[in-house]
């Protein structure tokens, strides 16, 4: 039983880690030509630099623009719609590893 416990924690720690390391994958394919290999560019002139951005703002800010309560056109609305709430979720926490 202990093992069993053992394994289920350190599955549960490691997580966040597998997370993030989609999160990199799918912000290279989909975020970094407008937003910046480190998330320090404003986009479209209007969007902070993500980095500045704390990780419940980007959840929200993402989930918003995907579900069409703010809206957006163009590239910026193409790469939104399309996430799933796992990819979002893997999106703010790979960025808010650029801060360190």
């Amino acid at each position: 039983m202990k093992k069993i416990i053992t394994v289920a924690l350190l599955c549960c720690a490691a997580a966040p880690a597998f997370s993030a390391v989609d999160g990199a994958l799918k912000y290279s394919q989909s975020c970094a030509d407008c937003h910046g290999r480190k998330a320090d560019r404003q986009a479209f002139g209007k969007a902070p630099p993500l980095i500045s951005l704390s990780r419940d703002q980007l959840v929200s800010g993402l989930t918003d623009r995907r579900d069409g309560k703010i809206e957006t056109s163009g590239a910026e609305h193409q790469a939104k719609t399309t996430l799933t709430d796992e990819d979002i979720q893997g999106l703010a926490d790979y960025i808010q590893t650029l801060k360190h």
